[in-house]
């Protein structure tokens, strides 16, 4: 057996074994985490039904310039399927998991931004249930106030953006939000995956975003820009 099957095995066993667990719920970060320096192809870590919603508010604005809070395996899908991109930036806190996203994803019309938090984060809870605890209530904090997130959320605009698709699904979801709804051209659309987490709630209605339903594992939810007037 080689070295990349064992480390392959090795890693669907310990995802496996946290969906096991009692009380512990995995999410797109512990599979981020435990993957960052695997070559196994980038799966789109969605809910085949809350993947669809998102395919088809994609096709539907057929973007020229996306941007992305969290990269992942649905900027592979999507860009894939997105033949009318030709520019799309995803903005990445976790060095890791950026440098593994950017070896697998070559396409020129893509580049990913890495943006570190200026604070250190707790470390993964791998399995243990006080360590997730903590690492939740972290991130719960970081949408209440996210200073720490302060280069990572106006990267966008850094870069000159003025996209017409945004994803958000990354860290300081709240404020990314906010800011990708001023960066978004009129007529655009921004989606922000998990809506369903009660701290994003109040952000994203005062958006005046739409709720999608059904959803199994993390809801989707969209706001459409208004088209400019004149």
């Amino acid at each position: 057996m080689s070295l990349l099957t064992r480390r392959i095995r090795r890693t669907r066993n310990r995802i496996a074994h946290w969906f096991a667990s009692p009380g512990h719920r995995v999410t797109r970060d512990d599979v981020m985490e435990e993957l960052s320096d695997s070559t196994e192809l980038l799966q789109v870590w969605m809910d085949p039904i809350e993947y669809s919603q998102v395919i088809c508010l994609f096709e539907a604005v057929r973007p020229t310039e996306v941007v992305e809070w969290g990269a992942g395996g649905s900027t592979r899908a999507l860009l894939q399927r997105g033949d009318f991109v030709e520019r799309w930036i995803s903005i990445e806190h976790h060095e890791g998991w950026a440098e593994r996203v950017r070896a697998q994803i070559t396409d020129p019309r893509f580049e990913i931004l890495h943006v570190a938090c200026s604070e250190e984060e707790p470390a993964p809870a791998d399995g243990d249930q006080r360590r997730h605890e903590a690492l939740l209530a972290w991130r719960k904090e970081v949408e209440r106030n996210p200073l720490a997130f302060t280069d990572y959320i106006a990267a966008a605009r850094t870069a000159g953006a003025r996209p017409q698709f945004i994803l958000v699904d990354g860290r300081a979801r709240n404020a990314c939000a906010r800011e990708g709804f001023e960066l978004l051209a009129p007529g655009g659309v921004l989606v922000l995956h998990d809506a369903q987490r009660s701290e994003y709630r109040e952000a994203m209605e005062q958006l005046g975003a739409v709720f999608l339903e059904p959803w199994n594992q993390g809801q989707v939810a969209f706001v459409r820009k208004p088209d400019e007037v004149g």
